[in-house]
């Protein structure tokens, strides 16, 4: 099924270069979010290092926590 936009109210195909052009946003939109969710899981994962590092010299919950709030 081919794509469309709407113009003026007005359905057209999308030409052979919007196609390429949409096509190519949409391969950039997948990489992003990939990116995004990456980051998020890399800052889960310092955080816990983190925290692990700082137990490991000897501080405890609660003055992790009065440090860093969690």
């Amino acid at each position: 099924m081919a794509r469309t936009k709407l113009v003026n109210g007005i359905r057209y195909n999308l030409t052979a270069e919007e196609e390429a052009q949409r096509d190519a946003e949409e391969a950039q939109a997948l990489i992003d979010k990939q990116n995004e969710e990456q980051a998020i899981a890399d800052a889960e994962t310092n955080k816990s290092t983190g925290k692990q590092k700082l137990k490991d010299l000897g501080l405890n919950d609660a003055e992790i926590k009065a440090l860093i709030g969690v």
